[in-house]
């Protein structure tokens, strides 16, 4: 199951994160700032839309087993992955001084460990915070399944989690500890995957009000287009002005760290919730073949960025703003390349032939035995 508009907004929240990268001295990023370079909170809309995804595609699957789930996500990040390291390994030219970096993000550990979490390919760190909710999420879905949980005390379940998480990181960071230790304070707080977790289990939440209720969707009345524009305003609106709420509480709030979960999950929902001329839009081929792509866009960003830098700015001459939006352009023509000739045959390869391999071999190797 898949709704074809969202696949579109993942392709806009990357996009988000390569200008916060990259383009901060835009004029683009002038005029829209700072909405357009909220890289780090599309990050969390990333970890809502996982579990929502997750949820709705596996809750009424009865014959899956853990190989295939597990198989299935495997496919699904690690050859991109793997090729989007390898390539900032490369373009590096010192890979003698990251043995210990590549093998953490080898091992999708690098979110783990404070000091590296940025090391190398530097979005990869959200993938590691993603590999572990991957690993979980079985284990999710056979609790919520098995003990059938009400709608209403799974939304409860999910706040709280959501409100601890967060009094913790507001707490840790408006203490004095935080500015001795900034680095091991910084990085533990917004790259360790259990401060993000609490997003992926609102998306997970989001996801189970779907499958349970979906005569509550893909409604196309006027209540539901209103919803989703109020939705598209409020949630502009509030990262457009993050201090709003700093000056209201007189504390700083974990802005970048799964902060936003909330808001990303009733925009997810304000989403599925309507079926308008808008939806349609955002469901042609040309927009969902971009939020499929996003990945790639997402994770190639920092590799293509080097080699532009490197080999490619020198013959266009340009200048400014320009430099970026013409990296952007070879980024995102790359990165649809990359999602039809490298991630689509990788992922079949990986679930459909990989298997029959294995089978061939074990069964050679039962023979012999014989």
């Amino acid at each position: 199951m898949r709704i074809e508009a969202l696949t579109f907004f993942r392709f806009l929240a990357a996009l988000i994160v390569i200008i916060f990268h990259f383009g901060t001295s835009t004029d683009l990023a002038k005029t829209f700032s700072p909405f357009i370079i909220s890289g780090s909170q599309m990050v969390t809309f990333f970890f809502v839309l996982s579990g929502f995804v997750l949820m709705i595609s596996h809750y009424k699957k009865k014959d899956e087993t853990l190989q295939n789930f597990y198989l299935s996500r495997i496919a699904r990040i690690v050859p991109l992955y793997m090729l989007a390291l390898f390539l900032t390994l490369y373009f590096e030219h010192d890979a003698k001084e990251h043995m210990l970096s590549l093998a953490l993000s080898m091992g999708f550990l690098q979110s783990w460990f404070p000091p590296y979490a940025m090391n190398l390919n530097i979005p990869g760190w959200s993938l590691s915070a993603e590999a572990f909710f991957y690993l979980t999420f079985p284990l999710v879905l056979f609790i919520i399944k098995q003990s059938n949980i009400k709608i209403f005390s799974l939304i409860l379940f999910s706040l709280l989690l959501y409100l601890f998480t967060q009094a913790i990181l507001s707490n840790y960071m408006n203490h004095a500890s935080y500015d001795q230790l900034p680095a091991i304070f910084h990085d533990t707080l917004y790259y360790s995957p259990l401060f993000h977790y609490c997003s992926f289990i609102l998306g997970v939440t989001g996801g189970y009000i779907y499958v349970k209720k979906p005569h509550y969707f893909h409604k196309k009345t006027f209540l539901s287009f209103f919803i989703m524009s109020f939705s598209f305003f409020i949630t502009y609106y509030l990262l457009q002005h993050p201090e709003l709420l700093n000056e209201t509480l007189n504390t700083t709030l974990a802005y970048k760290s799964s902060f936003y979960g909330l808001l990303f999950l009733l925009f997810i929902l304000s989403i599925t919730y309507s079926n308008n001329f808008i939806i349609k839009i955002l469901s042609l081929r040309l927009f969902v073949i971009l939020g499929e792509s996003s990945y790639a866009l997402y994770i190639l960003q920092f590799p293509i960025y080097i080699l532009y830098n490197e080999h490619i700015s020198k013959y266009l001459n340009l200048e400014g703003s320009n430099n970026f939006y013409a990296y952007l352009f070879i980024l995102i023509i790359l990165s649809i390349a990359t999602f039809y000739l490298f991630e689509k045959p990788a992922n079949y390869f990986i679930k459909n032939k990989l298997p029959l391999y294995y089978r061939k071999i074990t069964n050679k190797r039962t023979l012999s035995l014989h």
